[in-house]
């Protein structure tokens, strides 16, 4: 039977509702359903949808359809139907309901002083090979370091590699335990944000996001009563 205008209609108001609002969703219904990446799923649309089915296209042009089991009987029960795709999506995906949309930065004195410390600690690691006798950095400003320039240089030698391994780590498990859990896709900017500030300054940049968490997890709740 061909469409009345009515389910047109009804069609139309959910494609936009859903690509216009929801674009998270769309996301997990992929990566759940279809098993796509998360960066391949980012930026999907619904491109068609019937009773029996959607029809999304991800940025790379392809198309992937996933059924709706059992078939809805009538449009009034797309609602329903979306939001427990969602929440099956996000259940087996384990990411939370709480989302990360922003980046929050170091604010407090002490946040601040402590990501500087370690913004000059990473560039010593960096540029500890010109460092040498005759540059401004070696006869005027580590003059004054205890020990003089050559114990700062041995320092910095000798804790190089365990400073970035450790770093390192810490930014995988930033990205494996707060950052998907919470919906923020790898390699989007708001990803880069967060693990360059974990790159930098490490366990702090824990104590920030997990903040930010507690604050949204409250909001929900007082929104919900």
């Amino acid at each position: 039977m061909a469409d009345t205008p009515q389910d047109e209609a009804a069609k139309a108001r959910i494609i936009k509702h859903m690509n216009a609002d929801h674009a998270d969703s769309l996301s997990y219904y992929l990566q759940h359903f279809c098993k796509l990446s998360s960066r391949t799923a980012h930026g999907a649309i619904i491109s068609s949808i019937t009773l029996s089915s959607m029809t999304l296209k991800t940025t790379d042009g392809k198309s992937h359809t996933i059924p709706f089991e059992p078939p809805m009987k009538s449009w009034s029960e797309a609602r329903t139907r979306t939001v427990d795709m969602d929440r099956e999506a996000r259940t087996a995906l384990d990411i939370s309901s709480i989302r990360i949309t922003e980046y929050d930065p170091p604010r407090k004195p002490i946040q601040v002083v402590l990501f500087l410390i370690l913004s000059a600690t990473w560039l010593a690691c960096i540029f500890q090979r010109f460092i040498v006798p005759g540059t401004w950095m070696y006869d005027v400003a580590l003059s004054f370091y205890p020990g003089g320039p050559e114990l700062f240089l041995w320092m910095v030698r000798k804790m190089t590699w365990p400073f970035i391994g450790i770093h390192a780590v810490e930014s995988f498990f930033l990205d494996r335990t707060k950052l998907r859990k919470h919906g923020v896709t790898r390699g989007t900017s708001l990803w880069w944000k967060w693990i360059a500030s974990c790159l930098i300054e490490g366990f702090a940049c824990f104590q920030r996001i997990d903040a930010t968490i507690a604050r949204k997890t409250k909001e929900a709740e007082k929104a919900e009563h």
